[in-house]
């Protein structure tokens, strides 16, 4: 884990190059409002550090542990453009997300035999290919889009999931843009330990104590206790 934060790091040093025109898509992505400055930490609610928390403890795992298994870095950019056009679609029936279901699941069939062919060749697996910059900009997909790209928009489709599922278990909508903000800012600081996160480790602490006490009385009650 150590080599592949080492070789993590070495995406932070890239020089962002032109990019060729893009062909139109008739899927255009949501607006990211959630990639503008994060608020102040003095600011957050309780409920803005939960959604913080789950974005840590959904895409951290996940943005770290991929690579190995599939040969290739996540896409930072496109795992949060997948998270808002996901949230988008809850807002608005006639959105449609860029990476469609049939495609997703033809993308999740690819991985899957990546990841067996990388278990057979064992040491002998080719090196992780390097991610692009992170640039936090809005991600557009189209047909000629790179399946790691399409495939790292999947995983954040999947991961806000989770993240709803949380809102319906507490009876309340968590702030998405926290939620982003917890796992890009986890990633960063995975990355480079001098990174400066938006809310200290005891606060963390401390918040998600209370959550989980939430959770065993939402419990019991479930159990009509």
């Amino acid at each position: 884990m150590k080599n592949f934060v080492a070789i993590c790091m070495c995406v932070f040093t890239l020089v962002a190059c032109g990019t060729e025109e893009q062909p139109k898509n008739t899927r255009e992505p949501a607006l990211n409002e959630s990639l503008k400055a994060a608020p102040a930490k003095a600011s957050m609610t309780d409920d803005q550090v939960f959604a913080y928390i789950l974005g840590q403890e959904y895409g951290l795992p996940l943005y770290l542990n991929q690579p190995p298994r599939i040969g290739e870095m996540l896409d930072l950019d496109a795992m949060v453009q997948g998270i808002v056009d996901n949230e988008q679609v809850q807002k608005d029936t006639g959105f449609v997300l860029q990476v469609l279901p049939e495609e997703q699941r033809a993308l999740e069939a690819r991985y899957e035999q990546v990841t067996k062919e990388r278990e057979a060749l064992g040491d002998n697996a080719k090196p992780v290919v390097l991610a692009g910059p992170i640039t936090g900009g809005k991600v557009v997909i189209a047909d000629t889009t790179a399946p790691i790209i399409k495939y790292s928009y999947t995983r954040g489709v999947v991961i806000d999931g989770f993240f709803a599922g949380m809102s319906r278990t507490f009876g309340q909508k968590f702030d998405e843009r926290y939620f982003i903000m917890g796992l890009r800012e986890s990633v960063l600081a995975a990355m480079d330990s001098s990174f400066k996160r938006s809310v200290s480790d005891d606060t963390l602490k401390a918040v998600n104590a209370r959550f989980v006490e939430r959770m065993e009385e939402i419990r019991k009650e479930q159990r009509g206790q």
